[in-house]
This record gives structure tokens, C-alpha cells and sequence, in this order.
């Protein structure tokens, strides 16, 4: 690179850090001498150097030339300056058109002294006058230009300002009555009380509070010069207006002190800020790369009421409806209408649908399609969404079993999930005109039609409408404002969602095949329950498997922990996860848990409840008979004792009482026989005379052998002495 008069050149050291910028003033290439001056230096004088060094700086990479020179501001025609600038430039000239003349003498610093000492002489001026222009002359390019007045760096601006007399345009007090009446001067005091209740009042969080009412506030807090008693009320006096800060002052304070954003802040908050007010610069839809990196998932309810589809009198209210949208090519890949949610059960379904079978899915709604209408059977690598549903227990099995990952939105950032914010926005206006029950701002006036009472579709029938609307949007709605990459462009891709969708997927695509059963079974929620022997038990009801039986399962003595996944809607089933979430064993309701057969979770819970509250209710009951049989036995038992102790026979041992048990069972037992014997065809005349005929015979009492051998070896003894 070859070295001109005029160029600037920065200068940088080792590190690639600027030290100075030099421009070439004067060179000479038989001589290999060039003159530069700094231009960053505020006391620079031109220099001789040579130009190989120059030369040699530029290739070894320390030397830079600079393409933009900042005095070009300078260059400007004699029209756009005004009278007072193009007397100071010129005046400037004058002093030193002669000596910058004289090159190369000039940059000489022995002939420069004589040359200014001379022209000092004859002007009378000092010599600091006429280094300043030379320096500005050089520095600006050598043009007269750059002698031109400095203006913007007069005044201190930025700073702030102490006057010694008011500012601004007078008051009508001053002009017309009273200059003395113009008003207070704004100085550091004052400025400091308008920072405080700015501080106190304007910029307080939520309340937005006008300029108007921090004014009043001011006045009553700062400049209040006593009180006095109206009624019950304590009134602050203040000053005569002129001797106040009007509000026009701390108006103008506010707009010139307080920025922007710190007033957004802090009057809006940092949520509404960064959701309503912050710059928007950057593109949502290049946060993917291709189709399947990012899903962005939301819920919202209808702007339209349904009908029953088994009595159209009966108004059912309004759908939630859920939308699954491709961050790349803006594809709605999922689509639930319903009345769950938003809830996970809402969003379960949604994602169920984003693996279905888009062609059975619609014709269920009798809504004919193609495979290439709508080709999005797969799922993401991310899915972003709400704090709400996405972030709970339910939905960290995406995670882990698929490899999925979830991301979740900060609180009240809806505008960062704005592409599948905008779809709801546009369905919701596109689908109105035919949506008869649908919610319209001009029914809300007074008089107005009822637009509830207009509901004629069902949920089937909406549904359908949204599938219609879906497929119009992914098909051939054109994207007007889509960030078209340089590749799209060259391969001619226009901006609509299912030709962006298949381009992307050609080229480069982030989605995954999953089994649908396997995607249904790890967004179902789980629980982490025990084998017994009866079964595996979950919220009092009981499951089995034929399969885990031959597994050998259910043996006792064995009770490993499992972790299933149920569909709350339908407790009929659960399914023991297996291979990490990858495989499953279906278990069935046991018939001694029947009674829960075809309900939900909830009528299961609630049965279960009923059960318990009536076990509750029954305790007193129990209780109560509990005391009763207790009080029964002991009566029956203590007649029993009194009994026995009326008629004992102290005179028999212990092994005469305990003797001929068997003996004196079968006489009880030929007894009872007979009490108990069957007589066929009795009448009771013949009971009564059999009864006055019985004669009461001495029942015989068999006594102890031991008793009568004691008995004859007493006798034997007392015989024989």
C-alpha cells in the first residue's frame, strides 16, 4: 500500500491497541522523508519520518489506514454555514494563509519559530493563536474549513447548569404586572427536591402516578410554610406561585434527567417493560435452525360458544383450545379442541395429537385429506411453553424416557412464545364471521344482542372449523413478513409454512420418529406403587397382569416398587413402564375392585371417599353395639359364676372335679339329643299332656372309683390298726 497526502493511519501496539493516529501532511519519495501530525494528540506538531517505515508498519500489520475521516463534518458548502461561522473561519485564515504556504520550511520547528515571531510582529497577536489554527488546520486536512468554530463544545453541555437569573420563557405575571413575579430560579436545591419526589412519587412501581399529582405532592412535602384547621381537615399552606417551581420546570427536569427505559421500569415494571415496550430487534423464527428444534406450545380459550351435541338447547360454554407450532417454518404440527385445561391433561392431548395420524385425525371430523396436507406425525427436540403445565412431575418424562427437552417461558413473557401467540390471535379474528355464538366487542354495548344465546355449533362442529382453518394457514397462507434466509432465496422457497416445513426437512430437520402408544404412555402421569401378593394396589383399587404373573410376580415375600402411568379419565387400566420408559405391561382391574370399573380417578376418589365418611359415620353405631355384646357377655357370664357358686360341691377334690370328662360329655350330649330330636306333626294339646304325665326322675350322679378305693383303704387301715 502506497502512502498519500491527507491520509490518516492509526498506529497500534502489540497488543492491537490504538496508540495514535497520525495524518500525512508533506512527503517526498526520492527522499524517503513524509511529515505527519497527530490528530488525537491536542498538542501535536508535524514530524519528519521516513516513508519505509510507514511502508514497512502497513505489512507487518502495525501501521492501519483509516477509511473514515472524522473531520469530514467539515466539508461542508458556504450555504448551509451561518454568518457568524464564516467570519470566524475566515479570520482564522487570514493569520496563517501566508506561513502554511511555505512547505516544506514550515514544518521545520527552527524556521516555523521566525516565521510566527514575524507574523507576530506584524499582527500583534500571541503566539498561541497561531499554533491552535495551524494545529486545526493540519489536523482537519488542510482545508480552511477545519478552522471553522468549534460551537459544539461550548456551553458544557450535559452538565448542569447553576444560572444567576431565570431561564425560559417569562411568566404572563412578569410581563404584565410585576417583573419581580418571573418565577424561581431552578438551582442544585431545587433540583435535588424534584430528583427526591420523583424518586418518591412518579417513578413509585404500579402506580403511574401523573406529573400533575407528583407537582401536588411536592408542594405539600417541600414547600409547605405552615398549616392551618378547616373543620377536622389540616391544611398545608404554601407560598405565591412566583415563588414556587412552576410545573412546566419539573416537567422539563423529568424529560431531561430521567431516561427512557428507568422511567418504563420503573413506573410499567421490568415484566411489562421487557413484554410491551422493549426494542425488537431480533427474529423469533431464527431461534431454530430447521423444522422439529423448537415446538412452541399454548393454550387459549374460544371466542365462541357451544352447544351440546346431544340437545342443542343446552349451552356448554366455551372450548379450550391448544396449538402445537414449528418455531422454523411457523407449521401448526398439533391441534387440540376441548374442555380440558389448560391443564396437563390439555397439553397431553395436544401432544398426543402432534404423533397421530393427521389423515385418521381429520377424517374423525369428516374432513378429507392427503398425507402431504399435512405431514407433521413426529416429535421435537425442544418444546418451549408456559411455566404451568409444561413445568411439573407430568412432564419430566418427555424428558427423560424421550430425550426431549423443555423449556418454559419466564412469568407473564407471553410475546416470547409470539409465533404460536400471533396463530391464536389470527384464528380466533379469521374464524368469526362463521362462528355463530362467537364473542364480539360490539355485543357488549349496552342493548346490545346476546352473543351467548346465538350458540349453534357443537364441539364436533368447531373442531372441524379449526382443522379447516389449520390446513388453509400450514397450505397456503402466504407469510408476508417470514425472514427468508439467503438458501430459501436461492432455492426459490416461498414463504409458506408446509414449503418451508418440506425444504427444511430436506435439508436439515431435528425430528424424531416415536411409536405413538410410547409417546401417549410417557405423557400420562405416574406414580411409583408396590407388587403385593393381592396385586398391585393404587388408590384402593387393585391390578394384575398375566404377563407379570409369569414373570413371577405376586409371590409373597416379594413386593419390588414399580412405576406405572394411568390415565386419570378411565382407571380400567395402568401400564408398568419399562426399558426406561421405552416399553410397557398393560395391567387390568381385578374383580374385587370392580366397583370402581369405568370411572375416573376422581369418581374413584370421591367413591372412596363416600365409603370412608360412611365408615365414619358408622363408628358411633359400632362403638355403642360393641358395649352392648360387651355388657350381654359379662351379664351371661356372671349368672353363670353365681350359678356355679350356689351349687358347688366342696366336698369333691380337684381330681374328682376333673374326672370322667368324657364320661359326663356323653351323658350331656345324650341329653341334648334328645332336647333337640325332630317330632313331626306335633300339636301343642298333646305337648301339654305329655308334660302334666312326666314324672321327674332322680338323675343319677355316678361317682368317682379313686373316691370309693380311698373309701376302702381308709376302712382297711383303721381294721388291721
Amino acid at each position: 500500500m502506497q502512502v498519500f497526502e491527507n491520509a490518516l493511519f492509526d498506529i497500534r501496539n502489540e497488543e492491537s491497541k490504538l496508540v495514535d493516529c497520525e495524518r500525512v501532511l508533506w512527503l517526498d519519495q526520492s527522499q524517503d522523508c513524509v511529515v505527519t501530525i497527530s490528530i488525537i494528540n491536542k498538542n501535536a506538531l508535524p514530524e519528519f519520518k521516513r516513508i519505509s517505515f510507514f511502508e514497512q508498519g502497513i505489512i507487518e500489520g502495525s501501521i492501519i489506514s483509516r477509511e473514515v475521516d472524522p473531520y469530514l463534518r467539515f466539508m461542508v458548502p458556504n450555504e448551509k454555514l451561518n454568518e457568524r461561522e464564516i467570519q470566524i473561519r475566515d479570520s482564522s485564515w487570514d493569520y496563517i494563509r501566508e506561513l502554511v504556504e511555505i512547505e516544506p520550511n514550515i514544518y521545520n520547528p527552527k524556521e516555523r519559530f521566525q516565521m510566527i515571531k514575524g507574523a507576530m510582529n506584524k499582527t500583534g497577536k500571541g503566539k498561541e493563536y497561531y499554533y491552535k489554527f495551524l494545529r486545526q488546520y493540519w489536523s482537519g486536512g488542510k482545508m480552511p474549513n477545519a478552522l471553522l468554530p468549534r460551537f459544539r463544545k461550548c456551553g458544557g453541555r450535559g452538565k448542569p447548569k447553576n444560572p444567576t437569573k431565570k431561564m425560559g420563557r417569562p411568566r404572563k405575571t412578569s410581563v404584565s404586572t410585576d417583573p419581580k413575579l418571573n418565577g424561581v430560579i431552578v438551582g442544585e436545591g431545587t433540583r435535588k427536591i424534584f430528583d427526591a419526589i420523583i424518586r418518591e412519587v412518579y417513578l413509585k412501581v404500579n402506580r403511574r402516578d401523573s406529573i400533575r399529582y407528583t407537582y401536588i405532592e411536592m408542594l405539600k412535602k417541600y414547600y409547605s410554610i405552615g398549616t392551618r384547621q378547616k373543620g377536622r381537615y389540616e391544611i398545608p399552606i404554601i407560598p405565591p406561585d412566583y415563588e414556587l417551581p412552576s410545573i412546566a420546570q419539573l416537567r422539563y427536569h423529568i424529560r431531561k434527567y430521567v431516561n427512557r427505559r428507568k422511567q418504563l421500569i420503573a413506573r410499567e415494571g421490568e415484566v411489562t417493560f421487557n413484554r410491551d415496550f422493549r426494542p425488537l430487534l431480533g427474529s423469533e423464527t431464527r431461534k431454530a435452525t430447521g423444522p422439529g428444534q423448537i415446538f412452541e406450545i399454548d393454550a387459549t380459550i374460544a371466542d365462541t360458544y357451544l352447544v351440546s351435541s346431544d340437545d342443542s338447547n343446552l349451552i356448554i360454554g366455551r372450548p379450550v383450545v391448544y396449538i402445537v407450532v414449528d418455531v422454523y417454518s411457523h407449521m401448526v404440527v398439533g391441534l387440540y379442541v376441548g374442555f380440558e385445561g389448560p391443564s396437563w391433561l390439555g397439553v397431553m392431548m395436544a401432544i398426543e395429537n402432534i404423533v397421530e395420524d393427521k389423515v385418521e385425525f381429520c377424517k374423525q371430523y369428516g374432513v378429507t385429506i392427503t398425507k402431504e396436507e399435512w405431514p407433521c406425525n413426529y416429535m421435537p427436540q425442544t418444546f418451549y411453553a408456559d411455566r404451568g403445565e409444561m413445568e411439573s412431575k407430568n412432564a419430566d418424562s418427555l424428558g427423560n424416557a424421550l430425550g426431549i427437552k423443555l423449556k418454559n417461558a419466564p412469568p407473564y413473557r407471553a410475546d416470547l412464545k409470539g409465533i404460536v401467540e400471533q396463530q391464536f390471535r389470527t384464528l380466533n379474528l379469521t374464524l368469526q364471521p362463521w362462528t355463530p355464538g362467537a364473542v364480539k366487542k360490539e355485543y357488549q354495548k349496552r342493548g346490545g344482542p346476546d352473543y351467548v344465546l346465538d350458540a349453534k355449533l357443537t364441539l364436533k362442529d368447531f373442531t372441524a372449523m379449526m382443522i379447516e382453518m389449520v390446513l388453509h394457514r400450514n397450505n397456503y397462507h402466504y407469510m408476508e413478513y417470514y425472514p427468508v434466509d439467503k438458501d430459501q432465496a436461492i432455492d426459490k422457497v416461498r414463504p409458506v409454512a408446509r414449503d418451508l416445513w418440506n425444504w427444511g426437512v430436506a435439508h436439515n430437520h431435528f425430528l424424531k420418529v416415536i411409536d405413538p402408544d410410547i409417546v401417549r404412555l410417557n405423557v400420562l402421569p405416574e406414580a411409583t406403587v408396590t407388587v403385593h401378593r393381592e396385586g398391585i394396589y393404587f388408590e384402593g383399587m387393585y391390578y394384575g397382569s398375566e404377563e407379570l404373573l409369569l414373570q413371577g410376580g405376586f409371590i409373597k415375600g416379594k413386593s419390588p416398587k414399580v412405576v406405572i402411568a394411568y390415565d386419570r379419565r378411565c382407571m380400567n387400566y395402568v401400564y408398568i413402564k419399562t426399558n426406561q420408559g421405552k416399553g410397557m405391561i398393560k395391567c387390568n382391574l381385578l374383580s374385587k375392585s370392580s366397583r370402581f370399573m369405568n370411572m375416573s380417578l376422581e369418581e374413584v376418589k370421591s367413591t372412596r371417599y363416600e365409603e370412608s365418611l360412611s365408615k365414619s359415620l358408622y363408628r358411633t353405631t359400632e362403638v355403642q353395639e360393641e358395649v352392648s355384646l360387651s355388657a350381654k357377655l359379662e351379664t351371661i357370664a356372671q349368672e353363670a359364676i353365681d350359678r356355679s357358686v350356689e351349687n358347688e360341691d366342696r366336698s369333691l377334690t380337684k381330681t374328682e372335679r376333673k374326672s370322667n370328662i368324657r364320661g359326663n360329655k356323653a351323658v350331656e350330649k345324650d341329653k341334648m339329643r334328645k332336647e333337640q330330636a325332630y317330632e313331626l306333626g306335633k300339636t301343642d294339646e298333646e305337648s301339654v299332656v305329655l308334660e302334666d304325665n312326666v314324672t321327674d326322675i332322680e338323675a343319677y350322679k355316678p361317682k368317682s372309683k379313686l373316691g370309693l378305693l380311698a373309701k376302702i383303704k381308709l376302712e382297711g387301715e383303721i381294721n388291721h390298726g
